[in-house]
């Protein structure tokens, strides 16, 4: 089995909750996490403190579902997943759904 390929971007809402703010499309929720990343104070928070933890919390839940898979689709695949300054996401947009992605996915949303 080849290895999984996966690419996260991380959007995180400073003062939004509103589902009017949030990002329509996959594309756009892009665009704004390329857009936040640009930003000195959010660069340094998603690389020093949102990253680890989530790599930490999440890490698991990937091993789990690629394991727990029949027979695992390993193509990469993006998504993004908007926070709310609590921690808590608030949407999921995706390139396109795998079968690991969707097993991520309930985690993601509940968690």
């Amino acid at each position: 089995m080849r290895g999984i390929s996966i690419i996260v971007c991380v959007f995180v809402f400073t003062g939004f909750g509103k589902a009017a703010e949030l990002a329509s499309s996959f594309r756009q929720a892009v665009a704004f996490a390329e857009a936040q990343d640009k930003e000195r104070p959010a660069r340094a928070y998603g690389l020093l403190d949102l990253k680890p933890y989530y790599e930490q919390k999440y890490g698991p839940v990937f091993q789990s579902c690629l394991k727990s898979t029949d027979r695992a689709d390993t193509s990469a695949f993006s998504f993004v997943v908007a926070i709310r300054k609590d921690g808590r996401v608030l949407r999921l947009y995706a390139d396109h759904e795998t079968n690991i992605y969707g097993c991520v996915r309930k985690t993601l949303q509940s968690g």
